[in-house]
């Protein structure tokens, strides 16, 4: 996200000695003389509007950068001062620059001291029962993967068949899209176009809509507080409808049957037309001990030996699906 610039606004704080507001850029109190602390706390002179400064030396000290603090008397000095105003210390060594970008709120909403508030006791009945959902949720959880994981081998007689094939059939022919217009492929002819919202931006594009947040003043860490704005961009883009040739399913041929001989169904083909890619599924249903068990696979060849009446060797995981199959010898 973006922020936007508006304007410079002046700041107080508030001496520690003797409570009296000060300018943000004075840098000794006006009442008794005690310089400028190092953790003092700039405040918004009037919270209803943003009177902007005129003065450029003003503006430019803000731009600056944050001041700085005097290692030996703690007097503030501006950003590119090398030796303090007051005692004449080197402030290129050991100096401690203001810090910046902390969000400046009105004179009057100073922050008061936290009041602690009394801690609420959570219902224990609630927890109780919120330590029971989670303990079945885990305890299905094990179930489940338990049976899934442990297999149970047995001898089974194919009880039946059933097999079903698929045949997609496509034609090469005109059809209607939309998508954005950097997206659509360069062989299509657009029918229609218009502007539509795509993405946000952090920075102004063709076709962009600027949304702002509230103003708000960010120490500058010089007593001048800077008026921003959080800003993004509602970019706008065509969104088109257009025409392509392209292959298409235009027909299903299925076949299904309950012998060991499975076909594929077909037709004549226009010129335009071809197949598409076929599917095939064979579902076995075997029978041990009262109990009935099906498999469904796509090997053609494991399914042409599933003749009725045939014994096998199937593999069952704990929740009754066959996992695995195969001829008995």
């Amino acid at each position: 996200m973006a922020q936007k610039i508006l304007g410079y606004v002046e700041l107080v704080w508030t001496c520690d000695s003797c409570q009296t507001k000060n300018p943000g850029a004075i840098k000794s109190c006006t009442s008794c003389g005690a310089p400028q602390p190092l953790d003092v706390r700039f405040e918004q002179v009037d919270p209803n509007t943003f009177n902007f400064i005129k003065d450029e030396a003003l503006i430019r000290m803000a731009q600056s950068g944050p001041d700085k603090h005097c290692p030996f008397c703690g007097t503030r000095n501006l950003a590119n001062a090398a030796v303090c105003v007051k005692c004449g210390g080197d402030l290129t060594v050991g100096s401690t620059s203001r810090p910046t970008g902390e969000v400046v709120l009105p004179a009057q909403s100073a922050p008061q001291p936290a009041q602690a508030k009394p801690r609420e006791p959570k219902s224990k009945a609630a927890s109780i029962v919120l330590i029971l959902v989670l303990l079945s949720i885990c305890a299905f959880g094990v179930f489940l993967l338990t049976k899934m994981m442990s297999k149970d081998t047995m001898k089974a007689t194919v009880a039946s068949t059933q097999w079903e094939r698929v045949v997609p059939i496509e034609a090469y022919q005109q059809v209607a899209r939309s998508d954005w217009a950097d997206a659509i492929p360069s062989e299509a002819v657009i029918t229609s176009c218009s502007l539509e919202y795509h993405y946000d931006s952090n920075q102004p594009t063709k076709n962009s809509e600027e949304v702002c947040g509230e103003p708000y003043v960010v120490d500058t860490g010089t007593g001048v507080g800077k008026v921003v704005q959080d800003c993004y961009y509602k970019v706008y883009e065509d969104y088109c409808s257009y025409e392509i040739m392209e292959w298409g399913v235009v027909d299903t041929l299925r076949l299904s049957g309950t012998d060991l001989n499975a076909v594929w169904p077909s037709r004549a083909l226009a010129n335009y037309e071809r197949v598409g890619t076929v599917s095939e599924t064979y579902t076995i249903w075997f029978s041990t001990s009262g109990d009935t068990y099906s498999m469904r696979t796509s090997n053609y060849n494991l399914y042409q030996q599933a003749y009725p009446g045939s014994r096998w060797e199937i593999e069952i995981n704990g929740l009754g699906a066959v996992t695995s199959a195969k001829p008995a010898n």
